[in-house]
């Protein structure tokens, strides 16, 4: 059995209490202080931690507690989620993701165990991406890879514009484009935040008849762009390898002095202060 792990939010929180209340399920001692309560009961073994996180060991029995505390989206269509890495990275690409889940979607990505991406161990999150790739949901990415992330970077310069600008114009590509593919009657878009008015201005012409649009911080708690997020920090990692097997380096493990001036272009992302400085170096 696969040991799963998801988050609850409050009132979830209290379906499981309620649950075991009426179900008559053997609780056992907590362990440790950050645990809300532990259940052993047969096949069912959970633990619910302060923090709203569930472990659960993967049985049927354990599976239908979930299925049966989890609340399900009534009000949305399809909610869309888009995120980004690669911004703060000095190497390999800017990736950004969009997805867009039907309340179906939604169940089942939370008990694969899609969450905050950053709670996520990079092993474990490779796993869980795998198992998105197999999903049918639609999600739409842009792969800003090194030289093509530097020649739009200085365009954008060019026009007086920021990596902002150019991270706007990415989340509402994206997010316009699933936009086109779905049919909804209602239906959500969560973007986690990084500059409201220059994300507000580029999807100003999307047509916002009984769709929501929300910039948020802290916005992975949504389940649409908690799988953006795995899913770009996935295309993330696969490229970073690409990369280091095409030019037999270790960027992870690298600074940017580290690395040919020549090949800096290719990697890395030139506007970053210790890569211009580099290449100064070389002039």
């Amino acid at each position: 059995m696969k040991v799963t792990s998801l988050t609850l939010n409050a009132h979830e929180i209290e379906n499981l209490k309620s649950f075991i209340s009426q179900r008559g399920l053997k609780k056992a001692t907590s362990t440790t202080e950050y645990e809300l309560l532990r259940v052993k009961d047969g096949n069912i073994s959970i633990v619910l931690y302060k923090s709203g996180k569930l472990v659960h060991n993967g049985s049927e029995d354990s599976k239908r507690v979930t299925n049966a505390i989890l609340e399900r989206e009534e009000v949305y269509d399809y909610i869309l989620g888009s995120d980004e890495t690669g911004k703060g990275e000095w190497y390999g690409p800017l990736v950004v993701v969009a997805t867009a889940l039907s309340a179906e979607d939604i169940l089942n990505l939370r008990k694969l165990g899609v969450r905050d991406s950053k709670t996520i161990k990079k092993t474990k999150l490779m796993e869980i991406a795998e198992e998105l790739k197999k999903m049918s949901f639609e999600h739409r990415s842009i792969v800003l890879r090194p030289k093509k992330y530097n020649d739009l970077y200085s365009r954008f310069r060019r026009e007086n514009k920021n990596l902002n600008d150019m991270m706007a114009w990415a989340h509402s590509a994206v997010i316009q484009d699933l936009l086109e593919k779905i049919q909804f009657k209602k239906a959500k878009v969560v973007i986690d935040k990084f500059d409201f008015e220059k994300t507000h201005y580029r999807l100003e012409k999307v047509d916002k008849t009984n769709l929501k649009i929300i910039q948020k911080s802290g916005a992975e708690s949504e389940t649409a762009v908690a799988a953006a997020s795995i899913i770009a920090k996935y295309i993330f990692e696969n490229e970073v390898d690409k990369l280091n097997r095409k030019y037999n380096i270790d960027l992870r493990k690298s600074k940017p002095e580290d690395i040919k001036r020549e090949l800096l272009p290719e990697v890395g992302k030139i506007h970053f202060k210790n890569v211009k400085k580099c290449l100064k170096d070389l002039k």
